[in-house]
């Protein structure tokens, strides 16, 4: 086999491999990336770039006071299944410099989002401004053409506009005028900008077909018949997209996967042949998806993640008996694990298939996915003028349904849900209505009746090779690996089975990155 020197390849061009590569190239090491697709971003770029960075500078001018200590205390209280403290820890002290440090050195602009903690009512949860998100941004259209596109995503608006309503629709159509980009993909190109003004090489559509070892050392990837020789830095995602993986680990069902195509588990399956000891394999970022017929990402189905439309007031969820079973306000990983809840005497998972009931009213007030309010109802949206027709036609129990929706009715007219505390939280009232009488309770009445079904999805899962502060892979029966570190959903969350805030994914990966990136760099 021929081989090429390169001292760090980074594996994958998301958040985590792009930072990795900065911080390596940073700290003087020759970097390469190599990434499958043919574009750049991965599920990055996606998402609305937000990151979780607790203590960060801009919460200050925005009332909010934080420190470290607060945001170990809130994780800790959120301390659930398979935590690693060390690296939470870590995480949590090294955020604020994190943050900076991103800024000082790519052209990326912060500004927080006003987005609540997810528990923000738990011991250091706050009420908002730990999230940061990417401003917008101009990017040449050779960088623009080079970064995956989201369908989700048509104008180039941000997260921050979105969650509270404050923009002009000239001001968006002048910034699609000038080319500027908002969200995940600013966040990318930012970070491809960066990486390699330092000099990192960077190779869309090049896969990698194994890790090049040698005595059980890490010494580079195997592309084709060559070698590109160097330390590895693993962060090409998570195993979503592998049926056979999925069925393996997770903990209960997940068929909607909204995360980019590709995601089949390959830096898994590197680190297990090398020996890595995996950790947090049960878990993944939850969440309901919906999936619209036709919708496509690459050739793989593409899913809707479903975050405010649960929360707006003339809605309810309903599971495949016609029952409500949660808070449909709450944090889209706690609504998707909801929908794992095992029914011991139907032997079934009830809630893997559910609903979204709605009315008249809400579907001339709300967007639905691509659907926007009061536009014509496409066929795959069911709709019926009585509940029992609606009943038949997603094939729940009748009297259920009619049960579930009489109750939640009166509920809403009181304006509190005591069977599952919708609108009692900080969060449910701010991912609500704020102009509506309640913000997230209102009643279901109006005909006609509408239903869209609901899959139990994902953002990626949680669980791979367990790494040390410094993104060093742990060798199973103790130890470590020499010469192979991994980042991000390629490697295992330390949060266990928490989601701390919106951006809950990136953040914590962005710290793991750059310590990795640092370290594969001067080991």
């Amino acid at each position: 086999m021929a081989s090429y020197a390169s001292s760090v390849v980074v594996v994958g061009s998301g958040a985590a491999g792009l930072t990795a590569a900065l911080a390596a190239a940073q700290a003087g090491a020759e970097v390469t990336v190599v990434e499958r697709a043919p574009v750049l971003g991965g599920t990055t770029a996606l998402s609305g770039g937000l990151a979780w960075m607790p203590a960060n500078r801009l919460m200050a001018a925005e009332g909010v006071g934080d420190s470290p200590a607060e945001a170990r205390q809130y994780l800790r209280a959120l301390r659930l299944g398979d935590v690693d403290d060390e690296l939470l820890d870590s995480f949590t002290h090294q955020a604020p410099s994190v943050a900076d440090w991103l800024e000082s050195t790519t052209g990326l602009s912060w500004q927080t989002v006003p987005y609540p903690d997810y528990h923000p009512e738990l011991p250091g949860g706050k009420p908002g401004h730990r999230p940061l998100e990417p401003q917008p941004r101009e990017a040449p259209p050779e960088l623009s053409q080079r970064i995956r596109t989201a369908p989700n995503v048509t104008a180039p608006i941000t997260y921050r506009e979105l969650a509270t309503g404050d923009f002009s629709r000239s001001e968006v159509a002048a910034r699609s005028r000038r080319g500027l980009i908002t969200m995940g993909r600013s966040l990318i190109a930012s970070l491809v900008e960066a990486a390699e003004s330092l000099g990192a090489t960077i190779h869309a559509g090049t896969g990698v077909d194994g890790l090049a070892q040698s005595g059980g050392t890490v010494n580079g990837v195997r592309v084709g018949h060559e070698v590109l020789a160097g330390r590895v830095i693993l962060a090409s995602g998570g195993f979503e997209r592998d049926p056979a993986l999925v069925q393996a680990f997770l903990r209960g069902p997940m068929t909607g996967p909204v995360g980019a195509p590709g995601l089949d588990g390959s830096a898994l399956r590197m680190a297990l042949a090398a020996g890595a000891e995996l950790g947090n394999m049960a878990e993944a970022w939850w969440c309901p998806a919906m999936t619209v017929p036709r919708e496509a990402i690459g050739e793989e189905p593409f899913h809707r993640l479903v975050l405010t439309e649960r929360a707006r007031p003339g809605s309810l969820m309903v599971d495949s008996r016609g029952r409500r079973f949660v808070n449909e306000a709450r944090n889209y990983n706690d609504t998707g694990r909801a929908m794992h809840a095992f029914d011991p005497t139907g032997f079934c998972y009830s809630a893997a298939t559910a609903w979204l009931v709605f009315d008249a009213g809400y579907r001339r007030r709300y967007r639905l996915g691509p659907l926007r309010p009061g536009g014509p109802d496409p066929e795959w949206l069911h709709r019926a003028d009585r509940l029992a027709d609606l009943a038949e036609a997603l094939g729940v129990d009748a009297d259920e349904l009619a049960a579930s929706v009489t109750r939640f009715n009166q509920l809403a007219s009181a304006g509190d849900d005591p069977d599952f505390g919708r609108g009692r939280s900080l969060y449910d009232r701010f991912v609500g209505d704020p102009t509506a009488p309640h913000p997230t309770l209102g009643p279901v009445e109006e005909p006609p009746f509408y239903a869209v079904r609901l899959h139990p999805g994902c953002l990626g899962t949680k669980g791979g090779p367990r790494t040390d502060a410094r993104g060093r892979v742990r060798r199973q029966g103790g130890g470590l690996i020499e010469g192979l570190y991994a980042a991000g959903n390629a490697a295992a969350s330390p949060l266990g089975s928490a989601y701390p805030g919106a951006g809950g994914t990136i953040g914590p990966l962005l710290v793991a990155a750059r310590a990795a990136g640092t370290a594969a760099a001067a080991d």
